[in-house]
């Protein structure tokens, strides 16, 4: 036990004010005190890259097919047709429900009635080049407004690759995509779509699905494969 005088020594110490053990060593008691240091936060992990598109036809087509950020199975996936070198592109909303059996772009009825539209402008599947805006059809037989946002870059970039000199859309899910308005809203003018330096002549028109199921549709239809004839 520390006897009274020491108590004492300490008591007058702590009235002078001196409250702190200190070393032997010199030291500046009025320098300001350092700030402490942040701790490292976890760096931030960068975004991961787009993927970068195919730059050749034939390699894009595949991707379209196989990639799996592309909604919808690719086993369920239809590719383009046709000829890319004819310089005439239709592009149409979605796969039918038979092309899934079928492979082939507008199979069964429907297919049949656009071909029939095709022989009254003067051309048949071999000489235009036909591309499904999303190259697989949704259950629900629909393409929403993410769909159209998602699938729109890779429509311009399979466009690009195959420089068409006009172009045909057939649904409103392309000609939104492309022309940024709906389908009832841009019939019956010629559309310019730009296209890396090109602008593309472009004609908007009614899907001959419904077309088939609406007689009073055929002539619109006719008025717009017309204008894209005489492109």
């Amino acid at each position: 036990m520390l006897d009274s005088a020491a108590l004492s020594a300490l008591d007058w110490w702590m009235e002078a004010g001196v409250d702190t053990l200190a070393d032997e060593l010199p030291r500046n008691w009025l320098a300001p005190t350092a700030a402490p240091v942040a701790e490292l936060s976890a760096p931030i992990a960068p975004a991961p890259a787009k993927p970068t598109l195919p730059q050749t036809l034939s390699a894009f087509r595949a991707f379209l097919l196989s990639d799996p950020s592309i909604p919808g199975s690719p086993r369920n996936r239809v590719d383009a047709r046709g000829d890319a070198a004819s310089g005439l592109s239709i592009v149409v909303d979605m796969p039918e429900a038979e092309d899934r059996t079928s492979g082939s772009l507008l199979s069964g009825d429907v297919g049949a009635l656009f071909d029939r539209m095709l022989a009254a402008i003067n051309l048949d599947r071999e000489r235009i080049y036909l591309i499904p805006f999303s190259p697989v059809r949704p259950t629900s037989g629909r393409l929403g407004a993410a769909d159209i946002a998602a699938l729109g870059p890779l429509l311009r970039h399979h466009l690009l690759l195959a420089a068409p000199r006009k172009l045909l859309l057939l649904g409103d899910a392309p000609v939104q995509a492309l022309l940024g308005r709906p389908a009832a809203t841009a019939l019956d003018a010629v559309h310019a779509v730009p296209l890396g330096e090109a602008e593309i002549p472009t004609v908007a028109s009614i899907h001959p699905r419904l077309v088939q199921m609406r007689r009073d549709y055929r002539a619109l239809a006719w008025a717009d494969l017309q204008r894209f004839e005489t492109l």
